[in-house]
């Protein structure tokens, strides 16, 4: 009977031991306790039939060990991982894939699309275009919005990953809400990741698209504000969620952001993000349009201060002229608010010597408000050897309209332009800050 049992061990040992490394036994591993471990070194074992290892890669996502496979595709040689690579991303699509458009994932195909992601960055060109097109087929469907925010990579992230070919493909989801039939009454709703999603992507017809929907009608009042901050976020400000893109698609659209910028009736949100839209598609394209606001009455009273420190941010020291120019000789300012957007912004610029010979030769200028800036903007960069030349203005009686602004409990007069010059001379000449 011992020698029976001694039999029975030593053959399962055997068996053991000799267990090979083949698609049946792959999947058999998956509902085993030593299995994973099996599954990991089958992974690692590069004299291994590439697709074997791809196998067991793929039963290790779907247990939902994708951890384990990204760091086995991290220690791997550049040469076998395109190998495995090369077999694992179809069996990874396996997982991923969702039947129906309407359908939203489970977590299997949420963690194997997951997988793709982190699988992309160690592709070649060829694989990453097979890639690409798994992702864009997984997110590219009427249940966008809703597939956008599941997994370790928002949907923005991805669009932004797979760029202006994958916006085309979000393009017609989007177009199919605007055009589904039975909306007479209540107009579906453009959601926030499919806006966002669209502007991430880089694609030229997307930004037009979102720029339309600023001005078009669906009786949805926060439709305009929405699509302007996806751009925004795309172009200026991410906050994190991936990189900024490159402007490049904002061009042809740069007419369309100015006439949003300079429409009073739409709200101040919408502008000041049009504004920074145009200033962030760079120099020399943005300075024209910028100067062109700065002059343009405008019922956002800040709108002139807006426009003139996109202006300046996009042109730099070789704009101070033009734009403290453009501002209008009439209408009123307040101090605080030229300090903070124009004045303390020109102080701000580099190089220095090139901005303050600028100023001075605006210390000449015709205009009050031309006047007034050069001597703030100065003042700010506590250039002391030019508190003469203010000082020689402090005879001047233009009044500066606006000084103090609506903030003025003890009713203070405004003071005139040589007022002004005198006080900031006479600080710089003491060492003080200005005020």
């Amino acid at each position: 009977m011992v020698a029976r049992v001694l039999t029975i061990a030593v053959a399962l040992l055997f068996a053991s031991a000799c267990e090979k490394t083949n698609h049946e036994n792959i999947d058999k591993w998956t509902r085993t306790s030593k299995g994973p471990g099996k599954l990991k070194k089958a992974i690692a074992d590069e004299d291994l039939d590439a697709d074997l290892s791809a196998h067991a890669a793929a039963n290790l996502v779907k247990m939902q060990q994708d951890n384990d496979v990204r760091e086995a595709l991290e220690k791997m040689t550049p040469g076998r991982r395109q190998q495995v690579l090369g077999k694992l991303a179809p069996r990874l699509w396996d997982l991923a894939r969702v039947e129906g458009e309407n359908t939203l994932p489970n977590a299997q195909q949420i963690v194997a699309k997951d997988a793709l992601i982190s699988a992309r960055k160690y592709a070649d060109e060829a694989q990453k275009q097979q890639i690409d097109n798994y992702l864009s087929d997984w997110y590219a469907v009427s249940s966008y919005e809703a597939r956008a925010g599941v997994g370790a990579t928002l949907g923005a992230g991805v669009m932004r990953m797979l760029g202006a070919a994958a916006g085309k493909k979000l393009m017609s989801v989007a177009n199919s809400v605007l055009a589904a039939p039975g909306q007479e009454k209540v107009k579906n709703r453009i959601g926030d990741e499919l806006m966002l999603g669209l502007a991430a992507s880089g694609n030229t017809e997307a930004v037009k698209f979102l720029l339309d929907l600023v001005r078009l009608d669906r009786g949805d009042e926060t439709q305009g504000k929405r699509a302007m901050t996806a751009l925004y976020k795309t172009y200026v400000d991410p906050g994190g969620l991936f990189e900024i893109a490159s402007p490049e698609p904002l061009v042809s659209s740069l007419d369309q952001l100015v006439a949003i910028a300079k429409d009073d009736s739409i709200s101040g949100q919408i502008i000041n993000d049009a504004v920074a839209l145009i200033r962030a598609v760079g120099a020399p394209a943005c300075v024209a349009p910028l100067l062109g606001m700065v002059k343009t009455p405008h019922r956002e009273s800040r709108f002139k201060y807006v426009a003139a420190n996109n202006a300046l941010k996009c042109g730099g020291v070789k704009s101070v002229a033009e734009v403290v120019r453009a501002l209008p000789d009439q209408g009123t300012y307040v101090k605080e608010e030229l300090q903070g957007s124009i004045s303390g912004e020109i102080a701000r610029l580099t190089p220095r010597d090139q901005v303050l010979a600028t100023l001075r030769d605006l210390l000449g200028d015709k205009s009050t408000v031309v006047r007034w800036v050069a001597i703030e903007a100065l003042a700010a960069m506590k250039s002391v050897e030019d508190a003469p030349k203010i000082a020689a203005l402090s005879g001047n009686k233009d009044k500066l309209v606006g000084f103090w602004g609506e903030r003025n409990p003890e009713n203070k007069p405004d003071p005139s332009l040589g007022q002004r010059a005198k006080e900031l001379s006479e600080q710089l000449a003491k060492g003080e800050t200005p005020k």
